[in-house]
């Protein structure tokens, strides 16, 4: 039985998961600090977060930043496992229960909450934030640094047979439209939700599916981000695919499903749709 064989609702990601690029990572940081940090700086910088990303730095993805502690802590049964400073020294700290939706934390999921995790260390400015984030988006769409579309991907999402597609990022507008308008993928989906707000946005989703009569089993969520994608659906016992080239450090809800490229995750969905079709 494929593990998906039950959903009726499959949620898609945008940014890591319709879509693969990582290098914009790079730019993007060094347009944040370029007037806060010298050239050296802001190279040694870019290295450690694709250190970050590959597992190679004692901050990790699947870690959480606290903004008020200024740490960065590996959450475990329930505890903090291991705590680190900002520059990545070993902390000791009190493994003290943690509500993990305080608004002073942040998930490191994803490269783009890898770059927040420097906006935070270095209190970049609100409007600084906004021109890096809309200058980077802009070049993802055009020459040199464009974006490819994965057609087999969205054949697949096409062919999907669930009573509802539904395309849900953080990624606020305009960007969003933009990104969708660029991939072609206008059309691909039931339900569009920009800004969502994940992870609440999507508890918040998930909680109105489960209203309306869906069962747990019915929903399937897909997206880069462990926690801002696939806890709020794993939680209540619907079904998650994560989808990365990176290690993430302290899952404690393991997803049904792991890939690492667009292409793989295109062979999953048409697995399902060939043995639903037969």
């Amino acid at each position: 039985m494929h593990p998906f064989q039950t959903s009726k609702v499959a949620i898609f990601d945008l940014d890591g998961t319709l879509y693969q690029e990582y290098s914009f990572l790079e730019r993007y940081i060094t347009y944040l600090l370029k007037d806060k940090l010298s050239e050296r700086e802001v190279h040694q910088t870019v290295n450690e977060a694709y250190q970050i990303l590959a597992g190679e730095h004692p901050i990790q993805l699947g870690h959480f930043l606290d903004r008020e502690k200024k740490i960065v802590f590996l959450y475990k049964e329930e505890r903090i496992a291991k705590a680190f400073s900002w520059e990545g020294e070993e902390q000791t700290v009190t493994p003290d229960l943690v509500n993990l939706e305080s608004e002073q934390l942040a998930y490191l999921g994803d490269p783009w909450c890898v770059a927040n995790f420097y906006i935070e260390k270095h209190q970049i400015a609100q409007e600084k934030c906004v021109a890096a984030f809309n200058q980077v988006r802009k070049e993802m769409l055009q020459s040199p640094f464009s974006i490819e579309r994965c057609e087999p991907l969205f054949a697949a999402i096409e062919k999907l047979e669930v009573e509802r597609k539904v395309f849900m990022t953080n990624t606020p507008s305009p960007s969003g439209e933009e990104f969708v308008n660029y991939l072609n993928i206008g059309g691909l989906f039931d339900e569009y939700m920009y800004d969502a707000k994940k992870p609440l946005g999507m508890s918040a989703y998930v909680k109105h599916l489960l209203e309306e009569g869906y069962k747990p089993e019915h929903i399937l969520s897909i997206g880069d981000n462990p926690w801002n994608d696939l806890y709020p659906v794993k939680a209540v016992g619907g079904k998650t695919c994560l989808i990365t080239r990176y290690t993430h450090h302290g899952l404690w809800m393991e997803p049904d499903v792991t890939v690492k490229t667009v292409d793989q995750l295109a062979e999953v969905l048409t697995a399902r749709t060939i043995q639903i079709t037969g």
